[in-house]
């Protein structure tokens, strides 16, 4: 059993590092994209007062999201407070 350890020491520390570099890469996806959606909500609450802006970034804000721009108020609206501490 020894011998074993001795001979693959690299390959067992090797695996180790892929799988957690693989679960931070996989993390960062996931923070990046709550960021990216967290910003085009903000964007688009920043332009509420203006009719056709709002419009305009409301779209922008589902096309970043992938919501339709029917739920994209309520997705923002549950974003947002999810934030809130």
């Amino acid at each position: 059993m020894n011998k074993f350890f001795e001979r693959n020491l690299s390959i067992i520390l090797l695996t180790i590092n892929g799988y957690f570099l693989f679960s931070i890469s996989n993390s960062l996806r996931e923070v990046g994209k709550y960021n990216s959606d967290l910003r085009a909500c903000a964007s688009m609450k920043a332009h509420l007062n203006d009719k056709d802006l709002s419009k305009l970034f409301k779209e922008n804000a589902s096309s970043i999201t992938n919501i339709s721009i029917k739920f994209i108020d309520e997705y923002c609206k549950k974003l947002t407070q999810q934030n809130l501490f």
